[in-house]
Parts: C-alpha cells; sequence; structure tokens
C-alpha cells in the first residue's frame, strides 16, 4: 500500500514510518523541514507540506496522486512561532481531508490524543477536538487514534523530560508527581497503525490506546531510571508555585519559535488523571497492548541512552550561562569599561577610527549571539560563530598582544574552554 504520513519525521511519525517500511509498505513522507528529514530518514522520499500554509485542497492534490492511504501525525503543543493549534489541528487538517476525498484516498488515520477534551480549557485541547470532529464528518474512511502518554527509545517532548528527571543524580524533584497515566509504548502504537492499513480493519472508529498498568508520574521516572541502570534515588515533591517562572519562561521562548516541552498548556494537562481503555484496541483489533516496563526490558539501555538522559538538563543549564558569558561579555565593555577597551586597543596601535569600531562591533557582536543562544534560534550556527569569533580573538590578540598569554587572569587562556564548550553544545544539539 502507498502511504503518506504528514508529520513523518516527528517522534511518532518517524515511528509509524519505520514500522510501515518493515511491513512491505511503500512509504511517503511530509513535513515542513524535508531536507532535515531527508537527512535523517534517507531510505524514504519527502514532499513539502506546511499545515500553516497549506489551506488549499488543490495544494494536497498533487502531493496524493496514487497514494492509498494517508496518516496524519501533525501536532503542535502550543502557538508560538511558526506553529499554530488552530493550523496544525484544523485550518491544515480540513485542506487536507477535503483533498483525500477529491483524490480517492483509501484511509485516513488521524492521529488525536486521550484528554483532547474543550473542558481542558487549552488551546491544543479544543483544536485536537474540533479536528477530531472534521474527520469524523469526512466521506473517508476514517480511523481516530488516541494515544496517552506514549513512551519509547527514542525520546521527544515529554518523554525527553522523563528522561532528564530519571538520569539525574540522588535527587528528583518532581511538579505533579502523582498525576497517573496509562503509558503505552511507541512498539503497541505503531503496530495499531499498520493492523488498521489491512483490508479487513474496522473503519470509522474512535480508539483510546493506552497502556494496561496506571502508574503515577513518579512510578514512570522511576521505571525508566531503573531501565538506564541508575539506581535508587530520593524524590521531593515541588509545589507548582515553585516552579511557576519555569513555565513562563517556557511559554515566552515558545511565542519566540523555540520549542519546549515547559510551557502553561503542559502544566494544565498535567494536572489531570490521564486515562483510557486497552480493551478498545482487544474489542476492535484483537489486538491487547503491553505492560511498558516489559517492552523496556526487551531492549536494555545502552551508553548512548545513559549519557542523552545525563547531559540533557545540563547541555540546557550549559547553553543559558554560555549566551549569559557572551551577552555581559559584549554588555561589560560596552557600558562599564569602555575607556579600559580603548586604552588596549590604543596601545596596541590601532588608529582611532580602528579602535571604535573593534568596540563597537565586538561588543554587539557578542550580544546578538549570546541572545540568539539564550532564545535557541540556530544553536549549532551560533555556536559555531561564537568558535569562530574565539579563534579570531585568539589569533589577533597573539599578533597585537602576546603578552597577553601570560596574563595572571588567563584571560586568553580562559577562552579555549569557552570554544569547547560552544562546540559540546553545537554536537549535541538536536532536539528529536
Amino acid at each position: 500500500m502507498r502511504v503518506l504520513i504528514t508529520g513523518g519525521y516527528g517522534f511518532i511519525g518517524s515511528a509509524v514510518c519505520a514500522r510501515l517500511i518493515a511491513k512491505g509498505h511503500q512509504v511517503i513522507g511530509a513535513g515542513r523541514k524535508i531536507k532535515l528529514a531527508a537527512k535523517r530518514y534517507p531510505n524514504i522520499p519527502w514532499l513539502h507540506c506546511d499545515f500553516n500554509t497549506d489551506h488549499d485542497p488543490q495544494d494536497w492534490l498533487g502531493k496524493l496522486e496514487n497514494v492509498d492511504a494517508v496518516v496524519n501525525c501533525v501536532g503542535v503543543l502550543q502557538d508560538g512561532g511558526s506553529d499554530s493549534t488552530k493550523n496544525a489541528h484544523i485550518t491544515g487538517l480540513q485542506a487536507l481531508l477535503i483533498a483525500c476525498e477529491q483524490a480517492g484516498v483509501a484511509k485516513f488515520i488521524h492521529f488525536s490524543a486521550i484528554g483532547a477534551d474543550p473542558a481542558a480549557n487549552t488551546a491544543y485541547a479544543k483544536t485536537k477536538a474540533a479536528g477530531a470532529k472534521l474527520v469524523k464528518q469526512s466521506k473517508l474512511k476514517w480511523c481516530i487514534l488516541e494515544p496517552s502518554l506514549v513512551l519509547d527509545r527514542n525520546v521527544y517532548g515529554g518523554s525527553s523530560v522523563i528522561r532528564a528527571l530519571a538520569g539525574l543524580p540522588l535527587v528528583i524533584p518532581l511538579v505533579f508527581g502523582n498525576t497517573s497515566f496509562q503509558p503505552v509504548h511507541m512498539r503497541d502504537v505503531t503496530k495499531i497503525v499498520s493492523l488498521l492499513l489491512l483490508d479487513d480493519a474496522p473503519v470509522n472508529i474512535q480508539m483510546e490506546i493506552a497502556g494496561p498498568d496506571r502508574m503515577r508520574l513518579k512510578q514512570i521516572v522511576l521505571m525508566v531510571r531503573n531501565w538506564l541502570g541508575f539506581g535508587s534515588a530520593k524524590f521531593v515533591d515541588i509545589p507548582y508555585w515553585l516552579v511557576a517562572p519555569v513555565f513562563w519562561g517556557g511559554d515566552l521562548l515558545g511565542k519566540l519559535g523555540v520549542r519546549n516541552s515547559l510551557q502553561t498548556t503542559s502544566k494544565k494537562q498535567m494536572q489531570f488523571d490521564v486515562s483510557g481503555d486497552p480493551k478498545q484496541a482487544t474489542k476492535l483489533l484483537n489486538y491487547q497492548t503491553r505492560q511498558v516496563s516489559s517492552l523496556f526490558n526487551q531492549q536494555p539501555a545502552n551508553s548512548a541512552d545513559r549519557v542523552s538522559a545525563r547531559v540533557k538538563l545540563f547541555l540546557s543549564f550549559s547553553r543559558i550561562v554560555l549566551a549569559l558569558y557572551w551577552i555581559f561579555s559584549g554588555l561589560i565593555p560596552l557600558l562599564v569599561s569602555k575607556q579600559w577597551t580603548y586604552q588596549i586597543l590604543s596601545d596596541a596601535g590601532f588608529s582611532a577610527f580602528a579602535v571604535w569600531g573593534i568596540w563597537l562591533f565586538g561588543s554587539w557582536a557578542d550580544i546578538v549571539l549570546g541572545v540568539l543562544l539564550l532564545l535557541g534560534i540556530r544553536v549549532r550556527l551560533v555556536c559555531l560563530a561564537m568558535i569562530g569569533l574565539s579563534l579570531g580573538y585568539i589569533v589577533a590578540l597573539s599578533f597585537v598582544l602576546p603578552h597577553m598569554w601570560l596574563d595572571p587572569l588567563a584571560s586568553v587562556l580562559k577562552v579555549l574552554p569557552i570554544i569547547m564548550l560552544s562546540g559540546l553544545i553545537a554536537i549535541m544539539d538536536n532536539d528529536r
């Protein structure tokens, strides 16, 4: 079967692609960043699609030629930057549905979520519910899947935060640690998608996908920690008001286009228990979801899993510290030590105009790079620019002020670890 998967390089979408390829389907991926997708998943063709702009069914018809089924994995947590819950879950989806009807697509599988209820009072829940209603009103043979918390060896978003918490040494702080979930493993989710593509599979159904075990967030973190092999730890319940600024900061970053899981939508969703009926899969597909712990135990954690857990929060804080270092490196000569900077550059033999240019450019370059890094904008490129600027600084000083290498405050030598940290963040910058 020829299957188009929208959001094909995302957390669920990429796993669905892998499962369907293994089952012998002809898979086509679709998404916004197809150059990135083609590098990471070069074994399938990629088409550009953007639910923010593709609002005319005609935008889709050429992409749906000879497509037998569509699996829609597009979803965003909260409005901000290039993300729009209305476009992703309603407007763009509606255009795709109409195009699928016109193209004669045989099946349409749509990912919603357990808890996508307007009563949750978030744009995410309201638009997800509205999108599911559009699917049910279409003329297609549809299936709506509502997974609970999905866990896998691969991590993204909430599951990435869970792994990072599981990797903390000795003490693990938790907000809403007693909220209960029925987590489901990604292998069960993708298996259900493959079963729904069979000729005799039921259609026009809405199915919750939940694991058999109800687990508190504390238990889930501990399960992941044990899988990683980190041993016991003490959990500390943190009141929401104490970490509220973290979620406010997450909202600000989201509005600036920096995707993150620590936004108020996550907070609101986590305040309520997430329950689902695992018997629905058994009743409709004769398939029983399995204990998440048993599936994790079938895939022992390796060193890469443990490193990713340990460095996740460290890298986040390191990026903040590095960004502030660059911002203040620009602000201090700009606002505080202008005369001192002028004196050093004049002693090195630079003309008055050159001194002014170096002072102004150097200060603002540091500030701009620091702000970009702090906001998480083009992190890898920014870190490479930092490395280049730092190397240029060292080379220039080596020629005009070579005695600075022997400065008792090690003003030149201290740049070397900054270069290494910038390189490490550039290498590790990867949210999927």
